[in-house]
């Protein structure tokens, strides 16, 4: 990850929906996934959790957050994680 420190995102207005990205803290990651809202006024985004599927409202402030390469992913179009049963 020190080679992505160039690359953090500082502020909710750098994310859009569709964005992928992973979310460190204290040099762990805590969440990857997509972008699915965001809210500039609270500094804090919405994401879809790879990993199950599931909702996650991220702190950009908390967090080291990262995106990903690759073109995002359209508004209509949530990645393909099946929430579990």
């Amino acid at each position: 990850m020190t080679a992505d420190r160039d690359r953090i995102i500082r502020s909710c207005a750098e994310l859009s929906p569709g964005t992928q990205i992973e979310a460190w803290h204290h040099g762990r990651l805590i969440h990857h996934g997509w972008v699915s809202a965001t809210i500039p006024s609270m500094g804090m985004f919405w994401i879809i959790d790879a990993r199950n599927g599931t909702r996650k409202l991220l702190d950009v402030e908390a967090l080291e957050v990262i995106p990903l390469p690759g073109p995002p992913l359209a508004a209509e179009q949530p990645p393909s994680a099946t929430p579990a049963a």
